[in-house]
């Protein structure tokens, strides 16, 4: 499937077939982390299906799910561990703890401090003020808190959580270089389904998201998601990965030590064979980015694949003359899939909305808010509750701002400053964790590339909006970022071969 390498070459073999050579209970324990990694394969195939996650009842579903994931996963790793099984996921094989208790310090703190946000026992000098201010209107003494909104303190906290568990769960299941392939693979065609999905819509004008409502845009295509922007950042992540799989086995071709005539022949067998479905997936998810219009999903997907060039680059996985003629290819397609779908776009990189021309008051104010309660932040998801009592007449943008369209600068409202700080580094520290492993690794570099390439991605979107704070994205996000990162370790203590392919 587009382009794989069969595992095992080269005297490679895999875990699981090691397991499955032992006895009855070695092959019992062999099952669970393949049914374990369908599962959450499963679950990230399936998050995006209602409206991205975004309503309550599919956040809680989501949340569920992962948390039965862990439950059987712990159970295994813990059954595992007890065998002293091989498995990286089942046995005690190290994950590169030593580089991670940062990033896992660091999540758990920001975690901690949610729950100290949503408590009710904290002292009264770190209670938000609008506490008291709703009491005296009342008549009464209300029990206050840090945050505003514990209810949506509380499900959001919990909507992390769910994250950080996808993350773990690839991390140690996506050890394995065949699971580890087979899940991006998934996540391509995927992301390449839910793209031919939003063309059909688009293009046949239906106005309703499969069985769960209406299309709130029927002029961009949003495939099942409310928002076009949110829906790009996705169909970003997933023409990187689709981009990043056709190079690989691209480069495997270009690597061959064989006449320059039989390397065009092996290329084109690669490009018209094993490599054609991912190419065409790269069209389709281009296509369907395009026509969502978003300004801020092209430009982030752009800096994306910068960066995925640089990681191949950084890997040495194609001389300067190959990337020359590669970076000519590209650009060339992308000029003809640009001039056939990417009128809209253009329009809209060529004007300014209302509401966009509001953004930077609405930041303004935000630091404003922020300045506050620099610390303590006014409770995790309460920024819905805050932002009415500082908005001003400088917005003029008349719509309610459910989103402050920067990430950065709405988690540093709700969790304050420091806390928002950790959050970020915490994600910083596991794409650095990529970056070293594309220089570390001899073989399998491909996965740190797409974990650094999505992470500048999703980053450079969250500052012009909320794609992390839809329940698919930040899923899907963590999904590939948790295999990266496992595909991050050197499995043997040995240096970079830039000679090897990714």
């Amino acid at each position: 499937m587009g382009g794989a390498v069969p595992v095992g070459k080269g005297g490679q073999s895999s875990p699981e077939g090691d397991l499955e050579t032992g006895g009855a209970g070695d092959i019992k324990a062999a099952r669970l982390p393949r049914l374990l990694f369908s599962l959450l394969l499963a679950l990230v195939v399936l998050a995006p299906l209602p409206q991205g996650g975004r309503e309550p009842w599919s956040a809680f579903l989501l949340v569920a799910c992962v948390g039965a994931l862990l439950v059987i996963g712990s159970a295994g790793a813990l059954a595992g561990a007890m065998r002293g099984s091989d498995d990286p996921f089942l046995g005690t094989s190290g994950l590169g703890t030593r580089e991670l208790r940062l990033p896992f310090a660091l999540f758990l703190g920001v975690c901690a401090w949610a729950v100290v946000q949503w408590m009710p026992w904290t002292p009264s000098a770190l209670h938000h003020p609008l506490w008291s201010d709703a009491g005296r209107v009342l008549g009464e003494a209300l029990t206050g808190r840090i945050s505003v909104n514990p209810e949506q303190t509380l499900a959001s906290l919990l909507r992390l959580l769910a994250y950080g568990g996808v993350f773990v769960l690839a991390l140690g299941l996506g050890r394995d270089a065949a699971r580890a392939r087979r899940g991006l693979q998934v996540f391509v065609y995927a992301g390449f389904a839910y793209a031919l999905y939003g063309l059909m819509a688009f293009f046949s004008g239906s106005e309703l998201t499969l069985w769960f409502g209406e299309r709130m845009n029927t002029t961009a295509v949003t495939s099942t998601f409310e928002n076009r922007n949110s829906y790009a950042t996705l169909a970003g992540m997933g023409l990187i990965a689709a981009i990043a799989l056709f190079l690989d086995g691209l480069g495997r071709a270009l690597r061959a030590r064989v006449p320059a005539q039989t390397k065009l022949r092996f290329t084109l067998q690669q490009v018209l064979g094993p490599g054609a479905p991912l190419l065409v997936a790269v069209l389709v998810l281009a296509t369907a980015l395009l026509l969502t219009a978003s300004r801020g999903g092209a430009l982030s997907t752009l800096f994306g694949l910068l960066v995925l060039a640089g990681a191949f680059l950084r890997a040495g996985a194609f001389s300067i003359r190959q990337v020359s003629l590669l970076v000519g290819f590209i650009v060339l397609t992308g000029t003809l899939v640009f001039a056939l779908s990417g009128e809209r776009l253009a329009n809209r990189l060529g004007r300014l909305d209302p509401a966009l021309e509001s953004r930077g008051a609405v930041y303004r104010v935000m630091l404003r808010a922020i300045g506050d309660a620099p610390l303590v932040g006014t409770g995790y998801g309460s920024f819905p509750d805050v932002f009415p009592h500082y908005r001003d007449a400088s917005i003029t943008h008349t719509a309610r701002w459910q989103k402050a369209h920067n990430t950065y600068l709405e988690n540093a409202l709700e969790l304050g400053v420091p806390a928002a700080a950790a959050l970020c580094t915490a994600i910083a520290a596991c794409a650095r964790i990529c970056w070293l492993g594309i220089r570390r690794r001899r073989r399998h570099r491909l996965y740190p590339m797409v974990g650094v390439a999505v992470t500048a991605l999703v980053a450079a979107h969250a500052w012009v909006d909320f794609s992390l704070q839809i329940p698919a994205v930040s899923i899907s996000y963590a999904f590939v970022l948790g295999i990266a990162c496992a595909q991050s370790f050197p499995s043997r203590p040995e240096g970079p071969n830039p000679a090897d392919g990714p």
